[in-house]
């Protein structure tokens, strides 16, 4: 019966420091015509960030949020600049009635409803990747023991603790 508490005691301390994982520190650079996705320091890809940014959900659901607004604003923009550019080629016409006054008019309330849902979903971006950097130490387990498999010098593997 002791040695089954012992080995039982020991996949247990086991399971608790290979829970931990490695934390990572997400930056978001936005850029004019890119953008700049850091771990540590490091760019990687967009797919690599959404990722690591999956491992908290209340991030991963404020990120899925902002670009779901970047997408619709971008729709919207490009329905305005349609609805722009239609009103101008409307009202160039000789003999034009006023009706393309209100495409004119109804395409900018367009663009700039599209500029504003674009900063708005910018936000979430950046509130999603500061509550990632600010969740990062909420992990469980005993963060002050760490025991692992490592090499030895006559090839074998040993058993390690950190304390």
């Amino acid at each position: 019966m002791k040695k089954l508490f012992v080995v039982l005691l020991i996949l247990c301390v086991t399971t608790l420091s290979f829970a931990q994982e490695k934390k990572h520190t997400l930056t978001f650079k936005r850029g004019f015509f890119t953008n700049d996705y850091l771990i540590d320091g490091q760019e990687v890809s967009c797919s690599d960030f959404e990722y690591e940014l999956a491992r908290d959900y209340e991030a991963v659901s404020k990120w899925d949020t902002g670009n779901t607004m970047k997408y619709v604003s971008w729709g919207m923009a490009f329905g305005g600049g349609f609805l722009v550019g239609y009103g101008i080629a409307q009202g160039s016409q000789y003999g034009a009635d006023q009706s393309y006054t209100f495409k004119l008019m109804a395409g900018g309330v367009l663009i700039v409803a599209a500029f504003i849902i674009e900063r708005i979903g910018n936000s979430k971006k950046d509130d999603a990747v500061e509550l990632y950097n600010k969740n990062i130490g909420k992990i469980a387990g005993n963060e002050s023991v760490n025991l692992s498999l490592v090499p030895t010098e006559q090839g074998g593997i040993a058993l390690a603790f950190n304390f």
